[in-house]
C-alpha cells in the first residue's frame, strides 16, 4: 500500500487550524460514540449528508436523531484515520476542509477490514469556537465500473453486470430517490442535457418542459453567466485528469436570481457510448451567504469599500486556480498629497472613496478591486479576453478621476497613473504586484496615462 502522510505526522507549525476540531469531532463520534459531545461540534443550522440513502439531516435536531439510530444499532467503538487532509480559509471566521476517512471496527474484524470515505465540511467561528455548518461524506469505491455512477453491491458475481437498458432504468430510479438535485450533461459543446431529477427541477422552480425550453437543452445555459466560463473550464480539465470534481457555483432560477450549489460530479459513459458527467447538487445558498458576509466584513477597506490587501490576495489566489487570460493593474494617484495639504484630509478621504466607487463602477463584479494602501489601488480583471476593452476601461478611470479632480481640487494637479500586465500563467499577488509596479514606475515619469505589458513573453519583462 502506498504510504500516505497524515496531518498527525506533520510538524506542528504545518498543522492546519481546523484539523484539531475535526479530529475531536470524529473521536467523539466514532470512538467514544458520545452523541452530546459530537453535537457540540456543529451549528444549530447544520446540514449533513452521509453515505446512506436516508442519511440526510437539516439542523442539529435531525442530526441527533440519525446519530441515535446509528449508535443504538452499532454501539461499539470504531477506529479512524484522517488521510490526505486539506483545508482553506474563507475569511477569518470561516473555512472549508476535505479529507479521506478510513474507519475500522475495533472489535471482531481486525485491521484488515476497513471502510474508506471522502469527507468535506464547512466551518464557521461561533463565539470563538469552530463549529461545522455543513458536512458531506461520500463513498469512493475502487471496484466501481466506469459505466456505473454509484458503488453497488451484488449477491453474486454473475449479477454484477447489467445490460445497457437496465443500467439506464436503474439510473432513472436512483435519480428519483436521491435527496438532492441530480443532473447529467454530455461532455460536448454547451453540455447537452442527459438526465435531470424532479428535485433539481424543484430547486430551480421549473417543470421538465419549461427547463428544456429555457436552456435550449443545454445545461451550460442554466449556469449563472459570471460563473459559466469557470465551471466549463474546471469540468473539462478535471474530466481529462481525475474524472471527478467538487465545486461551488451559481445556477439560475426560473423566477430570477440564482442558487449557490455544491456540485459533486463524476464522468460516466452513457448507454449510447457518449461521455457524460452525472452531478449531485446541494443548495448551499445560506451557507455561502454567511461565508460571504463574514469574509466581506474582514476583507473590505472601510473607507473605499473595495477589498483591502489581505482580502484582495485571497480573491486573486482563488481565481488563479483556474488558468485563464487576465489583466492586472497598479493604480497610483499622482500628487495626492497636495489634495490633503491644500484641501484637508477630509477632502482627501472623499477623493479616495470616489476612486473606489469609479473602479467598482467601471470594472465587473467578477473583477477584484483592491486598495493596496494609502493612495495606491490595484485591479485584477479576470477573465480578460479583450485587451482593447480593458484598455478602454483604464482610460475611463483616468478620465473620470481627472474630471472630478479638476472640478473640486484644481490646485492639486492630481491625476491617475496606471501600469498593467496581461497574461494567462497563474501568479501570486506578490508576483503580479512586482511586475505591474515595474510598468507603473515607467508611467509615473510622465503621469496621467496607462501602459500595459505582455507578461508571458519568453524573454520575460
Amino acid at each position: 500500500m502506498k504510504d500516505i502522510l497524515t496531518v498527525k505526522e506533520l510538524p506542528a507549525f504545518q498543522k492546519p487550524e481546523l484539523y484539531p476540531v475535526l479530529d475531536e469531532f470524529f473521536r467523539s463520534y466514532l470512538v467514544e460514540r458520545d452523541i452530546e459531545k459530537t453535537l457540540a461540534f456543529v451549528t444549530e443550522d447544520v446540514y449533513s449528508i452521509g453515505t446512506g440513502e436516508n442519511e440526510v439531516a437539516v439542523g442539529r435536531e435531525q442530526l441527533e436523531g440519525l446519530l441515535r439510530m446509528e449508535i443504538e444499532a452499532m454501539p461499539e467503538p470504531i477506529a479512524y484515520q484522517i488521510l490526505e487532509y486539506r483545508e482553506k480559509p474563507e475569511g477569518e471566521d470561516a473555512g472549508t476542509c476535505f479529507c479521506q476517512v478510513r474507519t475500522t471496527p475495533e472489535k471482531g474484524l481486525g485491521e484488515l477490514v476497513f471502510y474508506q470515505t471522502r469527507f468535506s465540511a464547512s466551518f464557521r467561528r461561533v463565539e470563538g469556537r469552530w463549529l461545522a455548518s455543513a458536512m458531506h461524506m461520500s463513498e469512493a469505491s475502487r471496484s466501481q465500473e466506469r459505466e456505473e455512477f454509484f458503488p453497488l453491491r451484488f449477491l453474486s458475481r454473475q449479477a454484477a453486470r447489467f445490460n445497457e437498458r437496465t443500467q439506464k432504468l436503474l439510473l432513472d430510479i436512483m435519480c428519483g430517490m436521491i435527496p438532492g438535485g441530480v443532473i447529467g450533461r454530455y461532455l460536448e459543446e454547451g453540455f447537452p442535457l442527459y438526465v435531470i431529477n424532479d428535485t433539481m427541477l424543484e430547486m430551480m422552480g421549473y417543470t421538465y418542459e419549461e427547463f428544456v425550453n429555457a436552456v435550449n437543452s443545454r445545461v451550460a445555459n442554466a449556469i449563472y453567466e459570471e460563473d459559466a466560463d469557470r465551471v466549463a473550464e474546471l469540468i473539462r480539465s478535471r474530466m481529462e485528469t481525475d474524472g471527478e470534481y467538487v465545486m461551488e457555483y451559481r445556477i439560475k432560477k426560473k423566477t430570477g436570481g440564482y442558487l449557490w450549489v455544491q456540485d459533486v460530479g463524476r464522468r460516466i459513459v452513457t448507454e449510447d457510448g457518449r461521455e457524460a458527467v452525472i452531478s449531485v447538487l446541494v443548495d448551499i445558498s445560506e451557507d455561502v451567504q454567511n461565508r460571504i458576509r463574514l469574509m466581506e466584513e474582514s476583507s473590505r477597506d472601510f473607507l473605499t469599500e473595495v477589498y483591502n490587501r489581505r482580502g484582495g490576495e485571497i480573491q486573486i489566489a482563488e481565481r488563479m486556480k483556474i488558468p485563464m487570460p487576465y489583466a492586472f493593474f497598479m493604480i497610483d494617484l499622482d500628487n495626492f498629497k497636495k489634495v490633503n495639504d491644500l484641501y484637508s484630509h477630509e477632502e482627501g478621504d472623499r477623493m479616495l472613496h470616489f476612486t473606489g466607487r469609479i473602479l467598482k463602477q467601471i470594472f465587473r463584479q467578477t473583477d477584484v478591486v483592491i486598495r493596496v494602501g494609502g493612495d495606491e489601488f490595484a485591479v485584477l480583471a479576470y477573465p480578460c479576453k479583450d485587451m482593447q476593452a480593458i484598455r478602454r476601461k483604464a482610460d475611463e478611470v483616468i478620465r473620470m478621476y481627472g474630471e472630478e479632480a479638476e472640478k473640486k481640487y484644481p490646485l492639486s494637479g492630481t491625476s491617475v497613473s496606471i501600469g498593467g500586465i496581461y497574461g494567462s500563467r497563474p501568479r501570486s499577488f506578490l508576483e503580479l504586484y512586482k511586475m505591474a509596479d515595474q510598468v507603473l514606475y515607467r508611467v509615473k515619469k510622465k503621469k496621467g496615462y496607462c501602459e500595459i505589458w505582455e507578461a508571458d513573453q519568453k524573454n520575460g519583462m
